[in-house]
């Protein structure tokens, strides 16, 4: 079983400038999640998929494969899943087979290896299509999402899904920053 990650780590934020590589307690947001991905028991390969070169730089420099984003990809609206099938498929196109998807937010330093391969497992277990993280509440938010790569390019909701609770905070502001700082 081929399973990868894809980090989608956008350049250009509007709330927070350079949010994907701003600093919290001495590193740059992505590379907490870089170091859950490489703690996965899972994950084989971890990508980070960019418009912005010091995203890739950085990326690269905490041992993710960088992986450069068309501009017309990279535009505020822009779905995200459209830049993710782009990476995937040209990842696929070189490398062969991917079995599962794994896409974690650069901007979600509270991301772990327990929570990524907890979902994982559940996939396997379930054979579900896909896996989203949510909050205590069951609310979904941005902190992962697994998905088997042929429900990558559905056009349609699939009704194979999970979670995984991973009440993670998501950065969006200097607030968002501070908040985790002190914790």
């Amino acid at each position: 079983m081929k399973c990868i990650a894809i980090i989608p780590a956008r350049g250009g934020s509007k709330r927070l400038k350079g949010k994907n590589i701003y600093p919290l307690k001495g590193r740059p947001l992505i590379a907490y999640t870089i170091d859950a991905c490489k703690a996965s028991a899972f994950i084989s390969d971890i990508y980070v998929s960019s418009d912005d070169d010091t995203i890739l730089d950085t990326a690269l420099a905490f041992g993710a494969i960088p992986l450069k984003r068309p501009e017309d990809l990279a535009a505020d609206q822009t779905p995200k899943i459209v830049a993710i099938r782009h990476a995937a498929e040209k990842i696929a196109e070189e490398f062969g087979q991917i079995d599962i998807v794994i896409i974690p937010q650069a901007n979600s330093p509270q991301i772990s290896a327990h929570q990524i391969d907890q979902g994982v497992q559940l996939m396997l277990d379930h054979n579900l299509w896909e896996v989203m993280s949510t909050d205590e509440n069951g609310v979904q938010n941005a902190a992962f999402r697994i998905v088997k790569f042929h429900a990558l390019f559905n056009t349609f909701l699939s009704a194979h899904c999970g979670f995984v609770v991973a009440p993670n905070i998501d950065v969006h502001t200097l607030e968002d920053i501070q908040f985790l700082e002190n914790r």
